[in-house]
């Protein structure tokens, strides 16, 4: 009995010795971790805070390819003060059966319905909004090749026959539009050829606003429900249905025009490769509008000498937006960095997916109750450092082939202005 009665208060002290100290180091673990994910990584970091001075330009964004992309626009706006813009939205007219269609004269068309699934409206519309949409619908008067990589700046003429020429209603939440086209669809669609005769006796489609619409329509050319349907019968059967695809299963590109008349961007009305000195604004403009680039060379040739060791612990591209953005605003500015040969590549910290030291939130969105968009830079800004030659920096809106949202942000010489800020140790 004395035996035993020994053991139970060893045990017990030896508990009561050990319980705070698993307490304590669990509470250690889990507070390591606790709240990073609403940390802004700058405090993250100890080191020497600076900043970066940048020179800044816009210019236009030539040479955009708009082919094979998830989204297309259609219609015509005005970016206040700013530009005029027209898109046009031009796709083919498919069919999922690779060897062909077989639609003969036993077949009575009924109706021929167009659906375009949508994914936005430029500008953003309040709630309850009823819009009226004067949509036109054309054939081509050529076709669309599949081997050619059109671009913005590239047009196909309409043929002789309209589809649809008439106004829709859309009202704000609406997911889609459904357009019954006219009779002269009839004919085009109804075929018996092969997959490819019928590309090129179809030839494709124009999809626009009339003038002055005032209303830039983004299209989801990934959903299925993008498509013509024909209702039919024949003596055997009724309520038969086709669907063509004009969708992304076709091919699709845009063309996009800006008037930048009697507007701070007047000069690339006369001289697309001119460029705008950026000490004032910088105009990010989609829809092959415009672009920034940045430019840190001189902050390169001064640090490189004075902190030949300095290591980049953080760094982040503050992108204040000025006082007379359009509150329509893009949701996202990214960044290309500009090589040796001409071209670009997104800079490295935009390679969100595998980068480990991702933030949700400081990878270009734009933060309403700070008033600007934030990127993280930190590689970019080290890989500068170390190669002593900056090519430039470019921003652009991101899907700019696809949002039709613009940014306008503070130049170099603004009280707030566009800005790296970095923290170092050496």
């Amino acid at each position: 009995m004395k035996k035993h009665s020994h053991l139970v208060p060893s045990v017990a002290l030896l508990t009561q010795l050990l319980l705070p100290l698993f307490f304590l180091f669990s509470c250690t673990q889990e507070e390591t971790t606790l709240g990073l994910d609403f940390q802004d990584p700058n405090t993250l970091y100890h080191g020497t805070r600076a900043t970066a001075p940048l020179s800044a330009w816009t210019f236009a964004d030539d040479s955009l390819s708009t082919v094979g992309y998830a989204a297309g626009v259609f219609g015509n706006a005005t970016y206040p003060g700013l530009a005029n813009v027209e898109a046009v939205l031009y796709s083919q007219i498919s069919i999922a059966n690779t060897t062909g269609i077989a639609l003969g004269d036993e077949v009575v068309i009924d109706s021929v319905v167009m659906t375009l699934v949508l994914d936005s409206l430029y500008p953003a519309l309040p709630d309850s909004t009823v819009r009226p949409l004067h949509i036109i619908v054309r054939q081509l008067a050529e076709p669309i090749q599949s081997d050619s990589n059109y671009r913005a700046s590239n047009s196909i003429a309409d043929g002789d026959a309209t589809l649809f020429d008439g106004t829709v209603n859309y009202s704000y939440g609406t997911d889609s539009l459904r357009l019954r086209l006219s009779p002269a669809a009839h004919d085009i669609l109804k075929q018996t050829c092969s997959r490819d005769d019928f590309l090129q006796r179809t030839k494709g489609l124009s999809l626009r606003l009339a003038p002055d619409a005032q209303t830039l329509v983004t299209v989801n050319l990934s959903a299925t429900a993008t498509r013509i349907t024909m209702h039919y019968h024949t003596a055997a059967s009724e309520n038969l249905k086709y669907n063509f695809i004009i969708n992304n299963g076709a091919i699709q590109f845009m063309h996009y025009a800006h008037d930048y008349s009697s507007s701070p961007l007047s000069p690339l009305n006369a001289n697309a490769t001119d460029s705008l000195d950026g000490t004032s604004r910088l105009y990010l403009l989609p829809l092959g509008g415009t672009k920034a680039r940045l430019n840190v060379q001189p902050f390169l040739d001064t640090f490189r000498v004075n902190h030949p060791t300095a290591t980049i612990h953080y760094a982040e591209l503050l992108l204040p937006t000025a006082p007379e953005a359009d509150t329509s605003r893009a949701v996202r500015i990214t960044a290309l960095k500009r090589l040796a040969s001409g071209s670009s590549t997104y800079v490295t910290d935009a390679n969100v997916l595998s980068n480990p030291y991702t933030y949700t939130g400081f990878d270009g969105y734009y933060h309403n109750d700070k008033g600007y968009y934030r990127l993280r830079v930190t590689q970019h800004l080290q890989e500068l450092l170390r190669e002593g030659k900056d090519y430039g920096t470019e921003l652009i809106v991101d899907a700019r082939r696809s949002t039709a949202f613009p940014a306008v942000i503070n130049g170099t010489a603004d009280p707030n202005p566009i800005r790296i800020e970095f923290i170092y140790t050496e």
